[in-house]
């Protein structure tokens, strides 16, 4: 309470008081003068200081209250990094009780510092009236589910957010994702690796992110989280009709066969030729180091099936083109269509490929057929539509 009345009854330190309280932890007179010279330009609105970084510092209490007072009325800084610098609980309450009242700054990065729940509480006042802020790494803070509410609360009148890092936070129970009021509309970039708790069932939830309709999802990583294959095929799902994530990792995460074939399912699914038309033509990589080794045919398959989509480049006719591509590759090879479609469980492989076929697909396999086959899969082609015509009388 006496440091706290001390820091009240002062206004702002004087630059003596400033080298004394913001150098004595840092480990050599270099870093200590750097710090001073920084930490004055801050302090002093300086228009050239747009970017602030401090790492393995040891402030006191009062310190960091006053370095956010500081930044509190300082409207050039953009680039905050306070990295490892043993923000605890109550240190990050002394912070951003000042700090919060900034709202230029763009990105926040306060990784490997040793605050909970209690800091991200404290943190959250800044979120919601730091309309500016576009990128937010809190990672190697063990902040759990209920430090993701606070954040996930803050955020919900921020609708700038497009860089989020949660790795190594100790998540675990993540439907919290599944409330009407959790919207990130601009949100592209989503680290969650290394919360090994997140499971299978963090899955389901981590999905409606992905699902929500006006996704901007660009990259999105889940290493090492226990997701099991059934975790994989809720991702999968949700990528159905996704049209922006373009790279997921998913690496060590005792993905097996099942898993792998949601993947490929995802990308390439043989299960008719519109199936495979309208498949997922958007991811472009998928890192699954780490996972089984005993699929190696299926990944493969996996891996044939991103290189068409790395020729996707977002233009409506390009989609056709990789949809066609996909068609020819899988549809008109008959040995192709075989495997991919024992791989897959699909059976009737010569006859169900043709059910459902749209006139545009039809004139494009037709197309394909003189070009890229031979005449036994003509053959099957015409019977099978036959087949379907004759079911339709």
């Amino acid at each position: 309470m006496r440091r706290q009345r001390q820091a009240q009854n002062e206004y702002e330190f004087s630059d003596e008081e400033d080298r004394e309280a913001f150098t004595s932890a840092s480990r050599n007179e270099a870093t200590r003068q750097l710090n001073t010279y920084k930490i004055s330009r801050v302090k002093r609105n300086h228009r050239d200081e747009k970017y602030l970084s401090l790492a393995h510092e040891d402030f006191s209490y009062l310190a960091w209250q006053k370095l956010g007072y500081y930044i509190a009325r300082n409207d050039q800084l953009e680039c905050l990094s306070l990295r490892r610098c043993n923000l605890s609980d109550e240190n990050m309450s002394a912070f951003f009780h000042g700090a919060a009242r900034n709202k230029q700054i763009k990105v926040l990065t306060l990784y490997g510092n040793s605050f909970g729940a209690e800091g991200m509480k404290s943190l959250m006042p800044f979120l919601q009236y730091s309309h500016n802020l576009t990128s937010l790494n809190v990672s190697g803070n063990n902040i759990e589910t209920e430090g993701l509410r606070w954040l996930l609360q803050g955020l919900g009148n921020n609708g700038c957010i497009e860089k989020l890092n949660l790795r190594h936070c100790g998540l675990s129970n993540m439907s919290i994702l599944d409330k009407p009021h959790v919207y990130l509309p601009n949100l592209q970039v989503l680290y969650l690796s290394d919360n090994s708790d997140i499971g299978a069932e963090g899955c389901s939830s981590i999905a409606s992110l992905l699902r929500s309709s006006g996704s901007k999802m660009k990259k999105f990583y889940l290493n090492r989280c226990n997701i099991g294959d059934e975790g994989v095929q809720f991702i999968a799902e949700s990528l159905v009709n996704n049209t922006s994530l373009c790279y997921l990792e998913l690496e060590t995460n005792n993905i097996r066969r099942k898993g792998l074939i949601a993947l490929l399912k995802l990308l390439n699914n043989v299960d008719t030729i519109q199936a495979t038309y309208n498949s997922n033509h958007v991811l472009k990589r998928i890192s699954l180091k780490g996972n089984s080794s005993q699929s190696h045919e299926i990944i493969h398959y996996i891996e044939s099936a991103l290189k068409l989509n790395q020729q996707y480049d977002g233009e409506e006719y390009h989609h056709h083109d990789v949809g066609r591509a996909k068609v020819i590759q899988s549809q008109l090879q008959s040995q192709t269509r075989i495997i991919l479609s024992c791989i897959q469980g699909v059976d009737d492989y010569y006859m169900r490929p043709y059910g459902n076929i749209t006139s545009e697909v039809v004139s494009n396999y037709l197309a394909s057929v003189g070009q890229e086959s031979n005449l036994s899969d003509l053959y099957q082609l015409m019977l099978g539509m036959n087949s379907e015509l004759g079911a339709g009388n």
